[in-house]
């Protein structure tokens, strides 16, 4: 139970993170930019990466899984994004949304810094102190 609790947060703090950034953004405390949210992003992977409790050598599974909480809350984002005409629900705009150059980048960086910081040798240094 606890292994998939921890394999389900991941859908939870990435899209919270990111409205928190928008609503800092919003009250003024940090300007959005696509710099900040990388970074905000790469520490998120990397604090998930770190604390996995794989086993093997590095956990491919939560390489996987936070690329695609991004790709989840970006496809909802622009699933329910309403346009000049008021219309809602688009398929074509949700797949536009979610494939931006950005976010691919983005979901490729997400995974190699996720697949880095899970691998065993790394995360042992932990256990060291």
């Amino acid at each position: 139970m606890k292994k998939k609790l921890y394999y389900a947060i991941p859908f939870i703090v990435i899209p919270a993170l990111l409205l928190l950034l928008e609503l800092f953004d919003n009250s003024g405390i940090i300007e959005m930019s696509p710099y900040v949210m990388a970074a905000f992003l790469m520490v998120a992977c990397a604090v998930f990466g770190f604390f996995s409790s794989s086993e093997h050598f590095s956990d491919y599974l939560l390489t996987l899984i936070l690329p695609l909480s991004l790709f989840c809350f970006t496809f909802i984002g622009g699933f329910l994004d309403e346009n000049d005409i008021g219309a809602r629900f688009s398929l074509d705009r949700a797949v536009q949304v979610s494939f931006q150059p950005f976010f691919s980048l983005m979901y490729a960086c997400m995974a190699a810094v996720t697949f880095l910081t899970s691998i065993k040798a790394f995360r042992n240094l932990k256990k060291r102190n």
